[in-house]
């Protein structure tokens, strides 16, 4: 019997291996066709999350200031 976790995994493999086909297994023309329709849209649909924290950020997350030597 599947779980309802492997029903969803299959769900979102399907979808992928559609969505490759739909652009000849070329992730540039998959990007390229949703740039255009982000444009179009007027609007962002993928907003990558900061991956390093900034500097004033990291001095900030610090519990003591960095030692000089």
């Amino acid at each position: 019997m599947k779980t309802k976790r492997d029903e969803t995994l299959e769900e979102i493999s399907a979808i992928r291996r559609e969505l490759a086909k739909k652009f000849d297994y070329d992730p540039k023309k998959a990007g390229e066709y949703y740039r255009r329709r982000q444009k179009a849209a007027g609007v962002h649909i993928y907003h990558r999350e900061q991956e390093f924290p900034t500097v004033v950020e990291a001095m900030a997350l610090r519990d003591a200031p960095p030692s000089r030597k």
